[in-house]
This record gives structure tokens, C-alpha cells and sequence, in this order.
């Protein structure tokens, strides 16, 4: 094992340390203490070729950036762009490939995309989201957290419980996710009873596909004290069924693979705070200026071997800036979850998504654009709410679809007992399978 891989403990108990414990506070401090980073990152990035470009393109230097509002002078970074560049840093030097880890991503594009961490970075992001779960109220050193593992890390190297464990410090069960499909789901939510977790942190979809079972086949489940869906985000019709089964301890978590989480809504909060001490989180709009309403421009201030600076999320946010600090008020799906049309732009399927989130009775939902007249769409019922039939639900379905499209697509839809992932465990709402 390299030494940088040795020092990752080292770096992880020192961010524990020094990362401010609350997001909120005083917001001339959180801002001062943004602007200097801002700052330090450019400088940064001024030396690093790709980013060398931007600024020239631009015609700017670091001495432009010294706060979150300056960085709309900089160009964006695509998915694209740092896919190239993250495959070329690993092509070209291979003196790293003992010391950095790889986060590989196909995300909703389906294309691949190796992420590169050195050691500090992911340091870095382990201790934010160690520092999250605390501010939301969890306590991790007697908490019993109860979650996957994640799936870029290799297999555990052990089960056996820590010596710190055995004292009951830091307790944590990590279990496989392969077998949580069909009638699997039961042992899940046995052993979840049995281990009792203050925090259960799984995929959105084998949260919501283990509310559903649970309700179908009348079993209960432990209620934790808090509960943080990964991976995918929450949508209405989902906030709704685990709250029901759950209760109300939703940590709503946001972020990008490539620099991890960033933005959170704790339990009884009506926002969202934006950890701004390790990221920036503009909003901007079609113009590329700042906006309150628009696409989520997103920098790391942590990540300074392979910076993240103006990255494209492909998500939209609807944000307010109060004493100079970003907050957000809702988050909305993959900007390229988009309806293809014959002949005619693209159109993006957050409308259909609001079909489904102002649909009582439902659990699960998904749409399938076949091919450019044929969309399918699969739903899940809530046993637990039957004020509207699922004839009701359908015709609801059908004829909201046509308000959007007219004639368009030929419209089919199926009732499942759940809905299964991809092949990436993930589940979307919205899959175009049009070439």
C-alpha cells in the first residue's frame, strides 16, 4: 500500500477537525471564509492546463476571482471536457496509479467517466458527510448507522466489528445490495429490526421498493431516528412513502459523484443549506448570469489536483440569496432526462415527473420513451392510499401526457409490484431508449 493511502485515516481525522461543524451560522464568516478559497483555488487552477485555457479564453486571471459571484466570468466545464481530462491524467502519468482512487460514473448519460481523488480529497469528502450527518442531529461516535457500501469501493476486507466498535463507539453495519430484489427485501427489513440503526443511509430505490414490500406484505419496519436516501434523488411521491413508513427523519442529501455531496435539507427544515465551506453552488440561467431559478454550477474548493470549477450538473435548482449566502428551496432532475421528439428539440421530462409527484396513490413510477410515438409508462400503487382507483390513475396519467403532447405518443401503461434498478443499481423515472 502506497503512503498516501496510508495517510488517508490521518487526512480524514483532520478534516474532522478543522471543517466548521454547523452549515449555517454567521454569513459574513461563511462568506469570508468562502472568498479566500474561491481565491486559492484559482491560483490553483491557473497552473493546470486545461483550466490555463479557460482563463485564457476568458481573457481573465486569478486576480478576477475572489468571490462565488466572479466565477460567472468563467467558462463552464462539461462532462465531457472532464471526461477527457481525467482520462488523459491517468494515461499519461502512471506514477499515480498506487496513490489516487477511482470513482467510475456512467451517471444518467450512460457514458463512463473515471473520476480521479487523491487520498486528501477523498478525505475530505468522507469527513463532509461524516460532518453532515452530525449537523443534522445524528451522533456518530454511539450512533449505529446501518448502510451499503458503496459501489466504486472493492468488497469489505472484513465483517467483524472494529476494536473501537466492541465498545460500542462508531458502530456501523455495512451489507451487500445484490440480493435486495423480490422476496430478498424481506431479509433486509429483518435485519434491519434486528440491528435497530439510529441512521439507515441505502439507495432512494431499496428505500422505496422496502416501504412498498413492508406495506404490501404487512410487516413493520424499525424506525430510525434518521434515514438518508443515496445515489438518486427524492421526488415528491417519495418524500411522501418513507415518511410514512420512516418517519420524519429525512436527511436530503445533494450532490455529484464527482465531488460528492454538497447541499442538504435537514429534518423540520423548509431549505436547503449549501456546505460552503467545501463548494460552491451557483444557479444560472439560460444566458449563463446568475439567477435564483436555472442549472446548478457547481465548484469544489476542496478538490485542487483535479479541480471541479463552474461544472455542469445537468440539474436545476430554484435558490435565494439572503445576507449574501445561497440557499435553495427545491432541486429537480438530469436536465439530459429528455423527451426526443421526431424532427422537432429535444424537451425535458421533469413535466412528466410532475404528473406523477401531484398523483396521490402511488409509490413508484417510471416513463419509458420507446421509440418517438411510443412511451410507456410503469406504476407501482400505495396500498396504503386508495382515494384514487387505478382507473382513475390511468386516465389522469393518459390525459395529462396529451395536454404536453397532443397525439404524439401512443401511450401504454403497466402496474408492477415494483419497480427493479438498472443495471447500475440506480433507478431513474425517466429512461429514452430512442437512439
Amino acid at each position: 500500500m502506497s503512503l498516501q493511502k496510508k495517510l488517508k485515516n490521518v487526512y480524514t481525522v483532520w478534516y474532522l477537525l478543522t471543517l466548521k461543524r454547523s452549515l449555517d451560522g454567521d454569513p459574513k464568516k461563511i462568506k469570508k471564509d468562502q472568498n479566500r478559497k474561491i481565491h486559492a483555488l484559482m491560483k490553483r487552477a491557473y497552473r493546470i492546463p486545461v483550466y490555463r485555457e479557460k482563463f485564457e479564453a476568458s481573457g481573465t486571471t486569478p486576480d478576477d476571482y475572489h468571490c462565488s459571484e466572479d466565477l460567472v466570468k468563467f467558462p463552464v466545464l462539461t462532462k465531457p471536457e472532464l471526461r477527457l481530462w481525467m482520462q488523459k491524467e491517468w494515461d499519461e502519468h502512471p506514477e499515480i496509479h498506487d496513490d489516487v482512487n477511482i470513482l467510475s460514473t456512467s451517471g444518467s448519460s450512460g457514458t463512463p467517466l473515471r473520476m480521479l481523488y487523491t487520498q486528501k480529497e477523498q478525505a475530505c469528502s468522507d469527513a463532509n458527510w461524516a460532518r453532515a450527518l452530525s449537523a443534522a442531529g445524528y451522533r456518530p461516535l454511539r450512533g449505529k448507522m446501518y448502510s451499503f457500501s458503496t459501489s466504486h469501493k472493492g468488497p469489505r476486507k472484513k465483517d467483524r466489528d472494529s476494536i473501537i466498535q466492541k465498545f460500542g463507539l462508531m458502530r456501523r453495519k455495512v451489507v451487500g445490495e445484490d440480493h435486495i430484489v423480490g422476496d430478498g427485501i424481506a431479509d433486509l427489513i429483518a435485519d434491519i429490526n434486528d440491528y435497530k440503526p439510529d441512521l439507515i443511509c441505502l439507495r432512494r430505490n431499496v428505500m422505496v421498493r422496502m416501504v412498498a414490500y413492508a406495506e404490501s406484505h404487512g410487516l413493520k419496519i424499525h424506525r430510525p431516528d434518521f434515514y438518508a436516501p443515496i445515489s438518486e434523488m427524492v421526488d415528491d411521491v417519495t418524500r411522501k412513502a418513507l415518511a410514512a413508513a420512516l418517519g420524519p427523519g429525512l436527511i436530503d442529501a445533494y450532490g455529484v459523484s464527482e465531488m460528492g455531496s454538497f447541499i442538504y435539507q435537514f429534518p423540520g427544515k423548509e431549505y436547503r443549506v449549501v456546505a460552503n465551506d467545501i463548494a460552491v453552488a451557483n444557479v444560472y440561467n439560460d444566458r449563463n448570469e446568475l439567477s435564483d431559478d436555472g442549472r446548478i454550477i457547481a465548484t469544489s474548493l476542496y478538490k485542487h489536483t483535479y479541480p471541479l470549477i463552474n461544472y455542469e450538473t445537468l440539474d436545476l435548482g430554484r435558490s435565494y440569496v439572503k445576507d449574501g449566502v445561497r440557499y435553495f428551496t427545491d432541486i429537480e432532475g438530469r436536465m439530459n432526462d429528455l423527451v426526443k421528439h421526431e424532427g422537432g428539440a429535444d424537451s425535458s421530462a421533469l413535466q412528466l415527473m410532475r404528473i406523477a409527484n401531484h398523483t396521490v396513490g402511488l409509490s413508484q413510477f417510471r416513463f419509458i420513451e420507446e421509440t418517438y410515438h411510443d412511451m410507456k409508462v410503469e406504476l407501482v400503487a400505495d396500498p396504503l392510499n386508495t382515494s384514487m382507483s387505478r382507473e382513475e390513475i390511468e386516465e389522469r396519467f393518459i390525459s395529462e401526457i396529451k395536454k404536453l403532447y397532443g397525439d404524439e405518443f401512443r401511450i401504454t401503461i403497466e402496474w408492477l409490484e415494483e419497480l427493479e434498478p438498472d443495471k447500475t443499481g440506480k433507478q431513474r423515472c425517466f429512461v429514452c431508449n430512442v437512439e
